[in-house]
């Protein structure tokens, strides 16, 4: 066995064909068998693209709002995945609900009919400190706007009228009046563009004693003629009410009641020779004055002997609605409304 071995080898080698050929079929061999030394490379199975693909539906369901009503039928799937390496093996098992949904658009929300409101023609409401005794009283306290001095401005001030209705400032006068601006809701404006922008078709004019010493008692009264005119002339259906200059206490220093009634009774005079039905004369100084010293009511006074307390105020009101009610002032402010608001 030996010898014929040993013959094969001599033979095999002596001859240089078969060697040659021993090499390439080694080579062959090795090239064949190099991918089972390599790791196989794991392979997805459909039913894990499957989870993939459900676990997206399920998220995009969680985030969508829903706003139609929805029929569903659910399908369960169980996958089970095993993975395999060189020092473990773990199985993992997802179970996974499948809906499919049937949308049905649902019929339009039914509204209910706004109610318009039984006066159509009513000004925004506001809140203020009530006053007068007139059943007309609610009704020109809504639509009042006063015009005037720091004596006017304590209408706003003690609650009387809204902020959006005040156009009165301290030291404010006839002959300073185009210095000041206001912002009733529409930017800083002059008291006229102020007074137009309000188009309020109730007006208050409260303006004089600061200008005691600065006109005569004809000057001072053409004067407020003179701005009573534009406004109107900027609101053609308002009713514009120009009010005396209130009362002092005894013994003021700032001026006293007989200058006082000698400027109030030409701005009457002024006022009633325009024969307006639109404007017209109130007498506050009587409204205010102790009728046995003709000065400031003590009860109405503010502190300093010039200008009021909340309570001359509402007696104001109450005097001036009054006397509103002796006039066509309801018929002027229901005819304004009617055509500024159609």
């Amino acid at each position: 066995m030996k010898q014929i071995l040993t013959n094969f080898i001599k033979f095999f080698f002596g001859n240089p064909i078969f060697p040659t050929i021993a090499v390439i079929c080694s080579v062959f061999i090795v090239f064949l068998t190099a991918d089972s030394t390599v790791r196989p490379e794991k392979k997805v199975s459909n039913d894990q693209y499957k989870i993939a693909a459900l676990r997206y539906a399920a998220s995009a369901a969680k985030t969508t709002a829903t706003t139609t009503s929805t029929s569903a039928t659910t399908t369960s799937v169980t996958v089970t995945v095993t993975e395999t390496s060189g020092f473990y093996t773990a199985s993992s098992t997802a179970s996974l609900s499948q809906t499919s949904t049937t949308e049905t658009a649902e019929p339009p929300l039914e509204t209910e009919p706004v109610e318009e409101p039984a006066d159509k023609y009513a000004p925004p409401v506001y809140n203020y400190l009530a006053a007068g005794e007139s059943p007309n009283s609610g009704f020109y306290q809504d639509r009042l706007v006063i015009i005037g001095d720091s004596i006017a401005y304590g209408f706003n001030a003690y609650g009387y009228i809204p902020y959006e209705h005040n156009i009165a400032a301290e030291s404010l006068a006839v002959w300073n009046m185009g210095n000041y601006t206001f912002d009733l809701g529409g930017g800083p404006m002059g008291v006229y563009d102020a007074a137009s922008y309000v188009y309020s078709p109730l007006y208050y004019i409260s303006i004089g004693m600061n200008d005691i010493y600065s006109y005569t008692p004809d000057d001072y009264a053409w004067n407020m003629r003179w701005i009573a005119e534009e406004i109107l002339a900027r609101v053609p259906t308002a009713t514009i009410v120009v009010g005396g200059i209130t009362p002092v206490s005894e013994g003021n220093y700032y001026t006293d009641n007989d200058v006082i009634r000698e400027f109030n009774s030409s701005l009457e005079w002024v006022i009633n020779d325009m024969g307006s039905e639109q404007v017209l004369f109130f007498n506050t100084h009587d409204v205010l004055c102790d009728q046995n010293t003709m000065a400031l009511g003590w009860d109405y006074a503010g502190g300093d002997g010039l200008h009021l307390n909340s309570s001359a105020y509402s007696q104001i009101l109450s005097g001036l609605f009054n006397y509103l009610d002796t006039t066509y002032a309801v018929e002027q402010i229901e005819a304004h409304e009617e055509t500024y608001n159609r």
